[in-house]
């Protein structure tokens, strides 16, 4: 009798849960598109992408590696460069609002005066609004000098994912993360994903938070609790997400 009832009662669980699922997901999709400010396209490394999802996404993060010749080159790496110019995009931008994460693959002391001053005049040329971009790098000295001179600057945070730490090594992270956002060098951190509760439990500190969850698209985001804790989250004021399109480099 107890077998029959159980058969009976799993169809209609599992109906249960896929109808949970369904709402959560209509509910994710008439969502997608109101958080414009927090939600911005990761690794848009060609103008075809950009142009491609920019009604989505109108903030979005690019990679640039400043060459020898004192130009931004837009890719991941040098090697896999096809020419862009970072200029290409502020003349895509210079009319309306959009904002820019600038992932500097490269910045030095070596070339930290250089690139501030080519930044500076790429900005005048196309009335680019310093307050616009979010110039990263692991460099969080050489940042200093873009944060005195206006930007909006963030550290990037290379540890490994903090589960695969030790304690001892997790701890001696956590002391170097604080040295930095005490600093006054970079005006946010940004990091994995993976790294957003572990920080969000040991940082205590109140600087600004920038994250990816770059494997995810937005609606998955949108469906997960983390996610869903991190848009309620004000501290964290931008996630990158994935969305390959057409023109992906």
């Amino acid at each position: 009798m107890k077998k029959q009832y159980m058969k009976r009662l799993w169809p209609l669980l599992l109906l249960l849960a896929a109808l949970i699922l369904l709402i959560d997901f209509l509910a994710a999709w008439g969502e997608a598109g109101q958080h414009p400010d927090k939600i911005w396209l990761h690794r848009c490394n060609s103008i075809e992408k950009l142009q491609e999802k920019h009604a989505k996404f109108p903030n979005f993060e690019v990679d640039v590696v400043y060459t020898p010749q004192g130009r931004f080159d837009v890719t991941h790496e040098l090697s896999a460069s096809v020419g862009l110019g970072l200029e290409r995009y502020f003349q895509q931008i210079r009319t309306d609002s959009s904002h820019v994460w600038i992932d500097v693959k490269n910045l030095s002391a070596s070339n930290c005066s250089r690139m501030l001053n080519t930044l500076d005049s790429l900005t005048r040329c196309y009335d680019i609004d310093k307050r616009r971009l979010i110039v990263e790098s692991g460099d969080w000295r050489s940042l200093a000098a873009f944060r005195r001179r206006g930007y909006y600057t963030s550290y990037y945070i290379s540890y490994p994912d903090p589960s695969s730490l030790s304690e001892r090594e997790l701890n001696r992270a956590i002391r170097h993360i604080r040295q930095v956002a005490d600093s006054r060098c970079v005006s946010a951190l940004s990091f994995p994903g993976w790294w957003y509760a572990t920080l969000k439990r040991r940082l205590n500190r109140s600087i600004d938070l920038l994250t990816w969850e770059h494997r995810r698209r937005r609606i998955a985001l949108l469906m997960l609790p983390r996610g869903r804790r991190m848009l309620a989250d004000p501290q964290l004021k931008v996630i990158l997400v994935k969305d390959k399109g057409n023109y992906h480099r």
